[in-house]
């Protein structure tokens, strides 16, 4: 199962296939996007093993920082580049909304 964030309009059309490579290449149960040094850990390829694991974290313990959930698996990070958009950029405010206008005017045809 893939998840993405709802305020990243700029996901790479490679995401789900790059993610997979970069599972399977490290042997790792899970794998999250990164960019410019960040980890995005809600845009991640899970395994739907972990279900019931993720649902006792979240009903049971409380847990509700993903990193916190995703710290106890093997965990594959694949890199995107963040030239000439960054694939994750998030549109949170007003003004992130208007650059995420700037950036789809200036790129077109990405």
């Amino acid at each position: 199962m893939v998840t993405v964030a709802g305020d990243v309009p700029f996901l790479p059309r490679d995401l789900v296939r790059r993610l997979h490579a970069a599972r399977r290449r490290e042997n790792a149960i899970l794998a999250c996007a990164g960019s410019d040094g960040r980890t995005h850990p809600v845009i991640a390829l899970w395994p739907v093993s972990v279900r019931a694991d993720l649902r006792d974290a979240v009903a049971e313990r409380g847990i509700r920082r993903i990193d916190v959930f995703t710290g106890r698996y093997p965990l594959a990070l694949e890199q995107w580049a963040t030239e000439p958009v960054d694939p994750f950029f998030n549109v949170n405010t007003p003004e992130d909304l208007v650059e995420a206008d700037r950036l789809v005017n200036a790129h077109a045809g990405l």
